[in-house]
């Protein structure tokens, strides 16, 4: 009896081919879907992180009876004397204005919020007799929020709280030697090599101009109070001066005033315990693009954030389209970044008594 043998047949070279041609289609297709996904996560994750901080600076106030403060790092400089109706201000000495008796530490808000962020242990090691926030920046002979020389303390500068941090942004952690003023050996003993943790959630400090910001971003008129005794926002780098700011002066309501929005340490000024690092302003338009800027260049040529520092102060994320704003009621909403750029700046202004639709 014969018996035929038939041998299984084998792929063509062209079938495989097909085949591995339809696995890409079908990878090609489902991957943008698994990063937005992965994306809607972190969002998610970035928005919950903010609720947390802007509940806790709700608590503070209620627990103070207004805002924690920033406390400048200079002690010697001028200051802004501010007349927020007239939009006008000069420069005073500092010393018109007042001191803390044991000087000015150079920490900011959130160092001061840490406890309401179940951080009170963190709190405690930068809350020494005579150093830390209870230091000087400017006396070596005790230091504030610059400690460095002392191991523990310049350790614990480097403690990131999770909370602090927005998962969409891979900058959003303990940097060296990228965040000033702790990347400048001037400013912090050993700084180009201190570790310190970064903010992705900054204070608002309103529509106030910073620095030189092109007469096209809508500012009339060009008005400066980052560092004076008094501005339109809520959080600024000279707080202490009016022992921060309180919630019944928000006339503009609570529902329709920028508490806290979020900010990128890419832009190098973004330390978390800085006065100078936990705050942004909206003369600055949302996410604006440095890379597209020509004063934003580096010495190569290339895009470079710290070429134009003084245009990266704005609030940015690194979601597609927006920013997620958290209001002084608590309440956290998504700002896209075709918003109206004037408009923009009304929602920053604390009693600016703008009247705006949405």
């Amino acid at each position: 009896m014969t018996r035929s043998l038939h041998r299984p047949r084998a792929f063509t070279l062209v079938e495989l081919l097909v085949v591995i041609a339809i696995i890409g289609i079908l990878v090609a297709l489902l991957l943008p879907a698994v990063q937005a996904a992965r994306e809607a996560a972190r969002r998610m994750s970035c928005i919950n992180n903010m609720k947390n901080v802007a509940l806790a600076t709700i608590n503070y106030h209620d627990t103070y009876g207004h805002f924690a403060v920033d406390e400048d790092y200079f002690e010697s400089n001028s200051v802004q004397k501010v007349d927020v109706g007239a939009l006008s201000f000069n420069w005073v000495s500092r010393s018109t204005l007042g001191v803390p008796k044991e000087g000015l530490d150079g920490g900011g808000w959130i160092v001061r919020t840490l406890p309401f962020l179940e951080e009170q242990t963190l709190y405690d090691r930068f809350d020494v007799p005579n150093h830390g926030v209870n230091g000087s920046w400017t006396d070596r002979t005790k230091l504030g929020m610059n400690w460095t020389l002392d191991p523990d303390f310049k350790q614990a500068l480097g403690q990131q709280p999770s909370v602090l941090s927005c998962p969409s942004d891979e900058n959003a952690r303990a940097q060296a030697g990228t965040q000033y003023p702790y990347s400048s050996n001037s400013q912090v003993p050993l700084g180009a090599q201190v570790t310190v943790a970064t903010t992705s959630y900054k204070g608002n400090a309103g529509d106030g101009a910073f620095e030189n910001e092109p007469q096209g971003f809508t500012y009339t008129p060009r008005f400066s109070c980052y560092t004076g005794d008094d501005c339109v926002g809520v959080f600024w780098r000279a707080t202490y001066i009016r022992g921060g700011v309180k919630m019944r002066e928000i006339t503009d309501g609570t529902s329709n005033t920028f508490m806290i929005g979020e900010g990128s340490p890419l832009d190098g000024n973004s330390a978390a315990w800085s006065s100078d690092g936990d705050w942004a302003v909206t003369s600055v338009p949302i996410n604006f693009d440095y890379r597209n800027d020509s004063e934003c260049l580096g010495a190569d040529g290339a895009p470079d954030p710290g070429a134009c520092w003084w245009l990266v102060r704005g609030f940015r994320s690194l979601h597609p389209g927006g920013v997620n704003f958290a209001y002084c009621d608590g309440s956290v909403r998504y700002v896209t970044d075709d918003i109206d750029h004037i408009f923009y700046r009304a929602s920053s202004t604390r009693q600016g008594g703008e009247v705006v639709n949405e």
